[in-house]
């Protein structure tokens, strides 16, 4: 058993508190726990009792920082993962935010990749948009069910060719670069030749 020797409210924040056991700092806790638990100076304590509650505690600052982060734009579950993981925190606390989220509805990869075929389809094609959103995390399962009704990413094909064709004399030269252009773009070798086929005509 560990004395609790000190409980100070933070100066830079008002809502944490630093504990003391022993004499010597122990960990940082939110004030609620402090209370919750009601944890107080001279409490004889066991150190996996209070471990329990630090752990209680960095769950929550999780869920709280990965809130923040998706304020400022929709995320995929793996992008929060991968910022909870630079804050420093475990994979354990790591599962239970991502959990808490998406049941909460803030994490839904889903609705993160329609939004962003929503976003990109009028600038790449159905195969850049696959590695885009593989690199997000996004499953093959709900890559596949988001792009399973390719029109939208087949149609952008005529616009960005547009684009790049203005002011550029056709020639077998330019025909050859357009294919590689919209290659670049992610667009399929066969619709890239049936549209290069439509120009023809």
């Amino acid at each position: 058993m560990s004395e609790i020797t000190g409980l100070e409210v933070q100066a830079k924040d008002k809502t944490r508190a630093n504990l003391y056991l022993d004499g010597e700092f122990f960990a940082g806790v939110s004030v609620e726990l402090c209370m919750k638990h009601q944890l107080k100076k001279g409490m004889e304590v066991d150190e996996k009792f209070l471990s329990d509650i630090v752990f209680e505690d960095d769950k929550g600052r999780a869920v709280s920082k990965a809130v923040n982060y998706i304020g400022s734009a929709i995320k995929s579950s793996r992008q929060v993962s991968e910022y909870l993981k630079k804050k420093g925190y475990s994979r354990e606390i790591i599962d239970y935010a991502i959990g808490k989220l998406q049941e909460y509805k803030y994490l839904d990869d889903k609705s993160y990749a329609s939004a962003y075929v929503s976003a990109y389809s009028s600038k790449y094609g159905k195969l850049k948009l696959v590695s885009m959103l593989k690199s997000k995390g996004i499953s093959d399962e709900i890559i596949d069910d988001v792009l399973a009704s390719g029109d939208k990413v087949q149609d952008s094909i005529e616009r960005v060719a547009e684009k790049y064709l203005k002011n550029k004399e056709w020639s077998q030269e330019t025909k050859i670069k357009l294919s590689r252009f919209l290659y670049s773009r992610g667009y399929e070798f066969d619709r890239i030749n049936s549209y290069i086929d439509s120009l023809r005509k």
